[in-house]
């Protein structure tokens, strides 16, 4: 994955609707740790250190999941015209 597909994958998961954001999600095929990785660092605005102390795992392994859940996103996302609309939509404007 590219700084700029990590930068557009990160750009949704950081989208301040957040129902958008679930609804994202749901088109990828994460695992539950993947996931929680997810919510945890992007949504809830974590550190990998903070992740790892939480769920109680290794700090590579939290790194590893986040790896391979972006990639699993930008990998979903990337054909998908609802979230080509959120990463194109310029921050605070809203869906018509």
């Amino acid at each position: 994955m590219t700084a700029e597909q990590s930068k557009r994958v990160k750009r949704v998961l950081t989208d301040a609707r957040i129902i958008l954001v679930m609804v994202a999600l749901s088109y990828v095929n994460l695992t539950d740790d993947e996931l929680n990785v997810l919510i945890l660092r992007h949504l809830r605005g974590h550190t990998q250190c903070r992740v790892a102390e939480d769920l109680d795992k290794e700090l590579s392994t939290i790194q590893r999941w986040e790896k391979a859940a972006l990639e699993k996103c930008c990998f979903a996302w990337k054909k998908n015209a609802f979230i080509q609309y959120m990463i194109n939509t310029q921050d605070g404007e809203k869906l018509q």
